[in-house]
């Protein structure tokens, strides 16, 4: 696709970079292999996510994510953006809460040309989803707010672009989300990050970050600590490297739902993550140069000049700024007091855009884009509202501005307030979505109309998500909810848990789940919610502070009421999603994030290892031999971790993986000898100089060794034991058992599952920290109850044969709260 074929005349454009264009022609190649059924579609997920590319609920059908750094583009690439929405897409962009625009609905063959329209001005969708660090966020006032401590935006996008591509953010355990604040106020929201980067200046004048990690929402929300009060400039990237690094190596990748930074931090304790962070900034090579300069990269964004053209003439209202000479407020004064901002620079103002649910059309880009360029600088910044924010506007021109938005609908009041309601797209696209979202921020808009909410509800926020995974942010506002299911009688109906008192102001606070709502009762609750915060408050008490003074507890018996659900037959509205026109149901929505049974484990872990090997390949390919190694790495370890499924283990880190797999796969024959003491022979992710010869060799290696893993795996009989393809050396024959000194269960001869139940009553008894010696049957016991035990939060210390034979065995469980 040439830039002719895709513009009006009115983009620029400029040559794509040869690694670039080689990198979307890798993905044209494969993406045709795909469709001509060459591969299978397992296959190349993985890799389609890398380029930031999603599949819908709806098949045959992508959804691209454009990643835009701290949110800022120009108007040429905004217009580039509609271009390709009116062409390939639906005509309609989503801003999302990570200051990204997604375009829906578009064909996989068609996917490349929109990359290249993308490159040709600047932009990509790499790493926008998948395993990697996502979308760098930043404060969209960053640069022009009064109270900043200085402006973030550069350090932003050189740290964006740092790891763009990076080798060290390839293949983490989950995604990694890091934000940049530039004042107290904390406008990006840095404590629900991994990394958190708060704007912060020492008393000798001295500008750097503190340093926050471990934050995140999703169904295990968590407020992330300070690592670093002081981050020197010198010292940014090399510490943000560091925290990456330890989340690679010690995150969860046998479990999804536990994967993410936070859950690193729960196991270790802060002071020893800590500690494993200090570990790995010394042993990546960085020794905290005190004359070493940050080499930021420019981000111009200079004043318009102060004389500006002749707004566009509008009727909307009168050039007095009232109607009809009355002193009611007019739609303009209404409009500038919501969603016009004073900047620091004299004479200057920010005037934000608001997009309803973050959506808009191909005709409101290219209004906008004409716009920054008529009346500031031609720069736009995505907000984490999922709005579009113009700065540098001159205070003598914002209602000729005002005016044109006005003419092209793009002028509603309220932005960034209560009334500005954030929703996920739910169940309109996402694969995960469980209820309409966005249905019922159109029904809520009844409850907080746009301009006229009363100024006792300005401090408040009301976020939607469709389910638990929190893209709205639904934890941190003040009125937050999320999409469920729940079974009554012979239907399903869609409900909402409503959260209360969340908030990220200077201090961070999640809000806490007080109950379940049917989604066609959530207008009424919400607003008796209001009501009974204004019969009940003290004199000058905000909605904040109300909930978190009354309580849950209080507010859920007020509530109660809104929970019932009439039965179908009285009333079946309440079993239909907002704006759906079909009953209600829980759509097949793929397979769980924890797989279930353990032959599916392991040939989910020889798949994952396979999707590895051929991205290696496609590395190699493309020149990127640092990656590549990584790939292969992570191959070895997925086809290790699926053979040590057969002996009931999961192991959670890379040292752990391969020494349970020397001592238990290895050391009995199962691979072939070559594949003994894995560890010493893959090594590390390798130098960041990998010459062609050492990936092909390391990927050679990692091949044989997932092959020799699925050859073990075909020979595995229903009792998921592996036999050796060559004689074991002769094991040793075991000491008596050493006395644990705790209480002994003997469990021998109890099946599953009521041996673990059994267990699990005993341990119910006990108190944190005691332990119990357990006594189970070889095959299914062995295998399932201590896996069982761990998953449920407890600590297993033992688990070896009773005798030579492997008839029975015992375990140490230690009780955890």
């Amino acid at each position: 696709m040439t830039a002719k074929t895709l513009t009006s005349g009115l983009v620029q454009t400029h040559p794509i970079p040869p690694a670039i264009a080689d990198e979307i022609e890798t993905f044209e190649q494969e993406s045709k292999r795909l469709l001509s059924g060459e591969i299978v579609t397992d296959l190349f997920k993985p890799f389609r996510l890398q380029y930031g590319i999603y599949g819908q609920r709806q098949p045959g059908v992508q959804m691209i994510r454009i990643k835009i750094p701290f949110g800022g583009l120009n108007a040429n690439q905004l217009r580039r953006v509609a271009e390709l929405a009116e062409r390939y897409a639906t005509g309609v962009g989503h801003v999302t809460t990570r200051q990204d625009i997604q375009l829906h609905f578009v064909e996989l063959k068609d996917v490349p040309d929109v990359m290249r329209g993308l490159a040709e001005v600047g932009l990509t969708t790499r790493e926008a989803c998948a395993n990697t660090v996502r979308n760098v966020t930043g404060c969209h006032l960053a640069g022009v707010c009064q109270g900043e401590v200085f402006d973030i935006t550069p350090y932003a996008k050189t740290v964006a672009y740092h790891l763009l591509r990076n080798p060290l953010n390839q293949s983490l355990p989950r995604k990694f989300k890091i934000a940049f604040s530039g004042c107290k106020h904390d406008c990006a929201l840095t404590p629900i990050h991994d990394i958190g980067l708060l704007a912060v200046k020492r008393e000798d004048g001295v500008i750097g970050f503190r340093m926050v990690a471990g934050g995140g929402l999703g169904s295990a929300p968590r407020i992330a600590q300070v690592l670093r009060e002081f981050t020197p400039m010198n010292e940014l990237i090399p510490s943000v490297e560091a925290v990456i690094k330890v989340f690679d190596t010690l995150g969860n990748r046998k479990n999804r739902n536990k994967a993410r930074m936070k859950f690193v931090i729960d196991k270790l304790g802060f002071a020893e993550f800590k500690r494993r962070w200090e570990e790995a900034y010394v042993s990546m090579g960085h020794a905290r140069p005190a004359d070493d300069t940050l080499r930021l990269l420019e981000y111009e964004d200079k004043p318009a000049p102060l004389i500006m053209p002749e707004p566009v003439k509008s009727n909307r209202v009168s050039g007095n700024g009232r109607v009809n000479g009355s002193t009611e407020e007019t739609p303009f004064d209404m409009w500038k007091r919501t969603n016009v901002v004073r900047q620091k620079q004299p004479g200057y103002v920010a005037a934000v855009v608001k997009l309803f649910m973050g959506d808009l059309t191909t005709d409101q880009m290219l209004v906008v884009s004409d716009l920054a360029e008529r009346y500031s600088n031609g720069n736009i910044r995505t907000t984490i509202n999922q709005n579009m924010i113009i700065r540098w506007i001159p205070e003598s021109a914002i209602r000729g501005l005002y005016d044109d938005l006005a003419s092209k609908g793009l002028a509603d009041p309220g932005a960034e307030l209560v009334e500005d309601i954030i929703a996920c797209p739910g169940t309109d696209t996402c694969g995960l979505g469980i209820t309409s979202s966005k249905g019922l921020a159109r029904a809520l808009a009844e409850v907080f109309p746009a301009g006229r909410v009363p100024e006792d509800l300005k401090d408040v926020s009301v976020k939607i998500s469709g389910c638990h995974n929190s893209c709205a942010q639904h934890h941190i506002a003040t009125i937050g909810l999320h999409g469920v299911g729940k079974r009554i009688g012979e239907h399903t109906a869609p409900f909402y848990e409503l959260h209360l008192g969340g908030k990220v102001n200077g201090t961070a606070k999640i809000g806490q789940m007080t109950v379940k709502l049917p989604a066609k009762a959530v207008s009424a609750a919400i607003t008796h919610l209001i009501d009974v915060y204004r019969r009940d408050r003290k004199p000058s008490e905000g909605l904040p502070a109300f909930i978190e003074r009354v309580g849950k507890n209080a507010l859920k018996d007020e509530l109660i009421p809104y929970t019932i659900v009439p039965a179908f037959d009285d009333d079946p509205t309440f079993y239909y999603d907002w704006e759906g026109e079909e009953e209600f149901v829980l759509e097949d929505l793929g397979p769980g994030e924890c797989a279930g049974g353990a032959l599916e484990m392991i040939e989910n872990g020889i798949l994952e290892a396979d999707q590895e090997l051929y991205q290696a390949r496609l590395l190699i390919d493309n020149h990127q031999y640092s990656v590549s190694v990584n790939k292969s790495y992570r191959a070895v370890l997925a086809a290790a971790k699926a053979l040590l499924v057969t002996e009931g283990l999961e192991p959670s880190t890379d040292a752990e993986t391969f020494g349970e797999f020397e001592r238990r796969i290895a050391s009995h024959g199962v691979v072939p000898g070559q594949y003994r003491e894995l560890g010493k022979k893959v090594g590390d992710l390798g130098p960041k100089d990998t010459t062609l010869e050492s990936a092909r060799e390391k990927m050679a290696f990692a091949k044989g060794f997932v092959d020799a893993c699925r050859a073990a795996t075909e020979q595995m009989g229903k009792d998921l034991k592996l036999a050796p393809t060559a004689p074991a050396p002769t094991p040793a024959k075991p000491a008596a058992p050493v006395p644990t000194g705790a209480p002994l269960y003997d469990l021998r001869g109890v099946a599953c599952p009521l041996n673990y139940v059994k267990t699990k009553l005993k341990l119910e008894m006990m108190d944190a920290g005691e332990k119990l010696e357990v006594w189970l049957d070889a095959g299914e016991p062995i295998k399932n109850v201590p896996m069982s035990l761990k998953n449920d939060g407890h600590l297993i210390h033992l688990q070896e044969a009773l005798e030579p034979e492997a008839v029975h065995f015992r375990i140490l469980v230690e009780k955890v709260e």
